[in-house]
């Protein structure tokens, strides 16, 4: 019983074993297939041919101990025959050889009426008595000694199958054995799934306005707000014109950036790594440090840079008097990493950090109610670690980028070289839509001022 349900258990793994076998090669067969799946569902596939194999080797020793013992029931079956069988010939052969005996001294005493009823035959016949006794008993004792023998053997055997199967290992002193190091040619390598440095500052394409385009060139008509007024009028008088609205034109000019990583058909043949997939992702980083690099071109193009002595003082000015009410409320601060350490630093009247956490937010900070975006100080054009640049600015308004298409592919040559191409082709352009929302306000970390009120603005 126990064979058979270790044979069903059996049964059942290798049913799984070929359902998870096709489902890994479907997945190695798949080009977007996620590395991490691939190498949990070969590791499935590993453990349930382990389990596979272990069912095989307890059924195979259970075969063997069972055959050991049917054996063995044999042996003792055969010697217990023998036994018998032994016991009834001896007696036959006495009762055989008196028999014989009386025959042959009646017919010496019929063919040799002279004799007298005596003679040598009788020595003769009790000599071979003697010798068919010895016979049996020496064969009867031997098959004694080769049943033992045997029976101790089995003994062991089953003896030492037990401790396998109850231990599930065998104790063996190997010495001189090849190793680790030996073998460390032949060895693969485990390559574990890619780990990937975090950009650390936010991406600005997300922050300004995109907006889809068809052709090459363009323009995007602006019509200005207006103060003029309504004129006064007499009955049946003739109506003054207004001055005409001040449409400004946006125009755009679609620039075409591209990218691309080259790699053999050697490098994908002997690598179990993806390289499709991290390139992928490497192009699309290349992507946003170009729109990064775009962006804050076009934040700081012709602005004329305003030298502060009191930054808090700055950007209150130009929160409160530069930009528009609107406009100021949709306004992000923009701070180089040394900008926020510095404005960092202040406190208020009471005591309290400049620096407030924006509580709409779970991550990201607020100067002054205004929602703070932190960036290198090296993005910032012609500048470097340790400048203050602040940039104040609606973001969605002063900055357009006007895109036509973005294709992320492969590319493979004609086998004369026997290589892939994984590329980005990028049209788009990003545009200073609203220089004048724009205020750029330098400084140094020695020209802040912890001059606030005590509300913080």
């Amino acid at each position: 019983m126990k064979i058979e349900a270790l044979q069903k258990d059996l049964s059942e793994n290798e049913a799984k074993l070929k359902a998870k076998a096709a489902a890994s090669r479907s997945l190695l067969n798949k080009e977007d297939s996620d590395i991490d799946e691939i190498k949990r569902s070969v590791d499935e596939v590993k453990e349930l041919r382990s389990k596979s194999d272990g069912l095989r080797e307890k059924i195979e020793t259970l075969k063997l101990l069972n055959e050991e013992e049917n054996r063995a029931s044999k042996a003792n079956s055969k010697d217990n025959s023998a036994k018998e069988d032994g016991d009834n010939t001896e007696d036959d052969g006495e009762n055989t050889t008196d028999s014989t005996k009386k025959q042959t001294k009646s017919a010496k005493r019929d063919d040799d009426p002279d004799d007298g009823g005596s003679g040598d035959d009788s020595s003769d016949d009790s000599e071979l008595e003697e010798d068919s006794k010895t016979k049996t008993k020496n064969k009867r004792g031997l098959g004694k000694v080769k049943t033992l023998n045997k029976d101790k053997e089995l003994e062991i055997h089953k003896r030492d199958m037990l401790s396998v199967l109850k231990e599930g290992k065998t104790t063996r002193d190997v010495t001189g054995g090849i190793g680790l190091s030996d073998g460390s040619v032949i060895i693969p390598q485990d390559i574990l799934s890619v780990e990937h440095e975090t950009h650390q500052f936010p991406r600005l394409g997300s922050l300004v306005r995109t907006v889809s385009v068809k052709h090459t060139t363009g323009k995007l008509p602006v019509m200005w707000d207006t103060d003029e007024k309504l004129s006064a009028h007499a009955e049946y008088g003739t109506t003054t014109p207004g001055k005409k609205p001040t449409i400004v034109p946006i125009n755009w000019d679609l620039q075409t950036y591209t990218g691309a990583y080259v790699y053999s058909q050697d490098l994908l043949s002997d690598s179990d790594y993806d390289w499709q997939s991290e390139l992928a992702q490497s192009l699309i980083t290349l992507r946003d440090n170009t729109n990064d690099d775009l962006i804050i071109k076009a934040l700081t193009d012709g602005v004329t840079a305003v030298e502060a002595t009191d930054l808090v003082a700055a950007i209150k000015t130009a929160l409160n008097m530069t930009l528009k009410p609107n406009d100021s409320v949709a306004a992000s601060i923009v701070l180089s990493q040394s900008a926020f350490n510095a404005l960092d630093q202040l406190k208020d009247t009471q005591g309290r950090p400049l620096v407030q956490p924006d509580l709409t937010k779970g991550t990201g900070s607020t100067i002054l109610g205004k929602t703070v975006i932190v960036i290198d100080d090296t993005l910032f054009p012609s500048a470097k670690a340790g400048d203050v640049n602040i940039i104040i600015a609606p973001l969605q308004k002063a900055v357009i980028n006007f895109k036509n298409n973005e294709i992320t592919g492969k590319f493979m040559d004609t086998y004369d070289v026997w290589y892939q191409q994984l590329g980005i082709y990028l049209r788009e352009d990003v545009v200073q839509a609203r220089k004048d929302l724009i205020i750029n306000i330098k400084g140094t970390t020695g020209t802040t001022s912890g001059s606030t009120t005590g509300d913080g603005k």
